[in-house]
């Protein structure tokens, strides 16, 4: 019950809405009543109805609101479709809205026409939270960051699984009764929008059933079949909004802002366009003007008739290469800055034909001439790198403003003799037109320098398309790259979010944020990142499209096979790009094809990947194939260059422990502790060698040290996983108890995709099989895609439970599946992911079978790729089940000979250590 009242205080008009006395008593109806007024008290927005007060008289609890005067959005559809531009006006102020309430955590859960009030100056406002839900929001995040479900005890005004809301507006999930996060309002506001645009209901019927059968599995009568004006645009946003799956839904009411503002901004600039038009000529007389333009005309048919006849004479060639130079920025507006220069990039990097000198390659030139690597590559710079390089051609480019247009120039200019081989000049009547002028100069020039007009035609996706129209945004993503080419993932991630929060479709930065996340180990993060750019990569560029999904299938889904189809479509349709042959590379590792790995790096197609590879992953493969004097070859080349990475030191780590070089291992821990943010790593490693020698206390203490750096940079996700190495370890060593107890806090610290596989692992290691099985369980059907949790990971948890259980022979059978990839690297960042456990685990079933011959070839397989296992601890203890399986065998002196290796190595070792302690007496009775 609501009644219009005067605040005699302050001389206002308010609303005042009471409970019925009836529902007054009714402790449920109370709380509701109570939650609605603490829930919009906490909003403070313009498109929400504030709340004044809350109060009590005589028993009547009641509610002082803003009073507004207007009707209700039902009222003002009535059954007829609202006028376009109100559609969109309306639309960007309750999704603004909403966007306020999902920041705070709360989620409205009842959108619909009748709950947003147009006042009379035709503002919405949202309406009636009573039956809002407060989400588990942490600091810094919002709501809609994942399908976390509601804290325990939050939601007791409803019965579990009971569907909450207005039926005709609900989401899928809410009709089913599952736990809902912010995009359930998504879905909702998408049927208010339909509603507004149409004058119908998207979701109707003659029962609840009905409807509930029509929102779950069928989509509403198209936009365009309902209306007479152009509504592709709207219909797409629409659409978009209404998604079954709400993980293809939009995922936060920012970005339909966004959409709507853009559908809505054309109509803006041609209403804007039409009024200034009797003024855009007022800067010159007319006379001038006259004069003016007949001259560009002359000069521009002058220029294009000497291009036209000298374009052949000077056309690049399919070998050659070319350098950016910085655009010169002549506005004075600061949003132009390196943002052109990167919208060229995104332009040319389309053609098959054009070959772009990389940014790591400019950086390294830029040293040689005695310049810093970050430096402004002015004219005449450029034209020198391009020289050093042994480039063909600088591309040049220019803005100014004339009159009140901007002037976009492009040329094509010689490095070696100066002589100008192409040239373009385009008008932007306003800022928001400079990128599609840009794309008009860019396509025009790839024509004059010599590539056809087929792939022209081809690969011409227009920047706005396949980057952002955001001229900030473009400009955030080139800083992004930069801090990236540096070594800076903490900066590149801040400039990409950015670059994300101006443009909430840009798919190029939510790629290159997740790889960005992926770098520092935030797995689970960046998988969000990755599927956000999958889900809009039908925008982009064919190239990127190409970029982009090889990179989700290999770090997000894990599908390698899907993967590697890709690459190898991008490595055909771009034979000069380095980048697919890379990635390529990763991919031989994981099957343990290390020398094939190096053949597709090609080592000098490093310097001109771009974004580039991380010469310490090249490192890394020749360290793996044992081929240690080329590992430091490169590792020579890259300290000469000032390039080192943590993953160079890392794998430097690994090369100089299988020399046995402990000054050199102790240097690059020093080197990484050193750097802001790498030296957890290095500091685990040294945690794994401590314990490879038994001395599994100063493991603990590395490993301590390593977590608590991670914690204090908050990386939780690193934390968690120097946590969860130190379970395997503990595993290994016969601390069962304790082992469980780490891989509890790892999962703890961080429950995702790769910890959840590396707990179940470690959970059946430690030998409790029923944990492991649930974790192993779960994320087999959640990751059915994945490659490796299918033919590595399960078959190695699954063969460790089934031998706990007695079934050896069942073990074996199972690991079938994981021999393509049990002498490579696994994709996981982790010491685990190399440690050949497949193997052991086989090994360690045919011992339980006494099959001792079987089981010292597997020991064996260890032993003898050491430059793999490098300084986990089952390589140690390979040697001890080598004896084990020599003295199965009867062969005592190949079993004494195995017992006493391992115990040199394991002479300084804790004398406490269970796996140490059965050892020696095992030694003992071979005497």
């Amino acid at each position: 019950m609501v009644y219009k009242a005067e605040d005699i205080k302050l001389r206002r008009f308010v609303a005042l809405k009471f409970l019925p006395h009836a529902f007054a008593q009714d402790p449920q109806a109370l709380s509701r009543f109570e939650r609605e007024a603490q829930v919009a008290s906490a909003l403070n927005h313009p498109n929400i109805c504030t709340i004044f007060e809350v109060s009590d008289h005589a028993g009547q609890p009641f509610i002082v609101m803003e009073f507004l005067d207007g009707k209700t959005l039902k009222d003002h559809i009535s059954g007829k479709p609202l006028p376009r531009t109100q559609v969109l006006e309306l639309g960007i102020e309750i999704a603004d809205a909403l966007d306020a309430a999902h920041v705070e955590g709360i989620i409205h859960r009842d959108i619909k026409p009748a709950n947003i009030f147009i006042t009379k100056r035709g503002h919405a406002k949202i309406l009636d939270f009573g039956l809002a839900k407060l989400t588990a929001k942490r600091e810094g995040e919002t709501a809609l960051a994942a399908d976390a479900p509601t804290a325990a005890g939050e939601d007791q005004l409803t019965l579990p699984g009971a569907a909450i809301g207005t039926m005709t507006y609900m989401s899928p999930e809410q009709v089913r009764g599952e736990e809902l996060n912010a995009r359930s309002d998504l879905f909702s506001f998408g049927a208010v929008l339909y509603e507004m645009a149409t004058g119908k209901q998207a979701f109707q019927g003659l029962t609840a059933g009905i409807v509930a059968d029509t929102i779950l599995n069928r989509s509403p009568q198209p936009i365009r079949q309902l209306v007479r004006e152009d509504c592709r645009e709207l219909e797409r946003i629409v659409g978009r909004a209404l998604e079954k799956n709400r993980k293809l839904r939009y995922q936060s009411a920012t970005e339909i802002s966004a959409d709507l503002r853009t559908l809505k901004t054309p109509t803006d600039s041609a209403r804007t366009a039409r009024i200034n038009w009797p003024y855009r000529f007022s800067y010159l007389p007319q006379k001038r003007s006259t004069v003016a333009g007949s001259a560009i005309v002359i000069f521009s048919l002058a220029v294009g008739c000497w291009l036209l006849a000298t374009r052949k004479a000077h056309a690049l060639s399919p070998t050659d290469t070319v350098v950016l130079a910085d655009f010169n920025n002549m506005t004075g507006d600061a949003v132009f800055d390196n943002t052109l220069k990167q919208a060229l990039s995104v332009a040319l990097a389309q053609s098959p034909f054009l070959n772009v000198l990389s940014d790591q390659k400019v950086r390294e030139t830029l040293k040689l001439l005695h310049q810093q690597p970050d430096a402004s590559l002015a004219l005449n710079i450029a034209r020198e790198v391009c020289r050093r390089t042994g480039s063909a051609a600088v591309f040049e480019g220019s803005i100014g403003i004339l009159g009140i247009d901007y002037v976009i120039g492009l040329k094509a200019v010689n490095c070696r003799n100066g002589e100008t081989m192409a040239q373009q000049q385009v008008h932007a009547p306003e800022k928001a037109g400079v990128l599609g002028a840009l794309d008009e100069a860019v396509a025009k020039l790839r024509e004059m320098v010599g590539e056809s007009l087929r792939t022209i035609r081809k690969y011409d996706t227009p920047i706005e398309q396949a980057a952002t129209a955001s001229l900030g945004a473009l400009r955030a993503y080139s800083e992004g790259g930069k801090a990236a080419l540096s070594g800076d993932d903490a900066a590149s991630i801040t400039c990409y979010r950015d670059a994300i929060e101006l443009d909430p479709n840009f798919a190029s930065a939510y790629l290159n944020l997740g790889v960005a996340y992926s770098n520092t180990g935030n797995v689970g993060i960046s998988d969000e990142f990755l599927a956000k750019a999958y889900h809009l990569r039908d925008q982009v560029s064919e190239e990127e499209r190409l970029r982009i999904e090889s990179t989700y299938y290999r770090l997000a889904t894990g599908d390698i096979e899907k993967a590697r189809l890709v690459l190898e479509q991008w490595k055909q349709a771009y034979p000069r790009n380095p980048r697919p042959r890379l990635e390529l590379a990763f991919l031989d590792s994981y099957a343990g094809q290390y020398d094939q790995a190096i053949r597709e790096t090609v080592e000098d197609a490093l310097p001109s990947s771009d974004p580039p590879m991380d010469y310490g992953d090249l490192l890394g493969f020749y360290v793996a194939a044992n081929r240690l004097d080329d590992a430091k070859a490169i590792y020579r080349q890259v300290v000469a260059r000032k390039a080192e990475t943590p993953s160079l030191h890392a794998n430097m780590y690994g090369l100089a422990f299988l020399e046995g070089d402990r000054p050199q291992m102790d240097g690059h821990v020093a080197w990484a502790v050193a750097q802001r943010d790498a030296g957890d790593e290095l500091l685990s490693y040294a945690s794994d060698t401590e314990a490879y020698y038994g001395r599994n206390a100063k493991a603990r203490e590395f490993s301590r040290r390593a977590i608590d750096l991670a914690n204090r940079n908050d990386q939780k996700e690193i934390a968690a996983k120097w946590e969860m190495e130190v379970a395997f370890r503990e595993a290994e060593l016969g601390n069962s108890a304790e082992s469980r107890r780490h891989a509890t806090a790892a999962l703890g610290l961080a429950y995702v995709h790769d910890l959840q596989i590396l707990g179940a692992l470690a959970f059946a290691r430690a030998g409790d099989s029923e944990t492991a099985e649930k974790i192993a369980d779960d994320f087999a059907k959640r990751y059915s895609q994945d490659t490796f949790v299918n033919d590595y990971w399960l078959p190695s948890i699954r063969a460790t439970i089934e031998t706990n259980r007695g079934n050896p022979r069942k073990a074996i059978e199972i690991l079938r599946s994981a021999e393509l990839f049990e002498l490579g690297t696994t994709g996981i960042e982790s010491t685990v992911g190399t440690t050949l456990y497949p193997i052991y685990i086989r090994a360690q079933a045919y011992l339980a079978l006494g099959q001792a011959k079987d089981a010292a070839s597997e020991f064996h397989k260890i032993i003898d790729n050491r430059a793999v296992v490098q300084n986990f601890v089952v390589g140690a203890l390979a040697r001890l089940g080598l004896g084990r399986a020599c003295e199965l065998q009867g062969d005592i002196a190949g079993a004494r000979d195995a017992y006493q290796h391992f115990l040199t190595l394991w002479k300084d070792a804790d004398p406490d250590i269970p796996i140490l302690v059965a050892a020696k007496s095992e030694y003992a009775k071979l005497q």
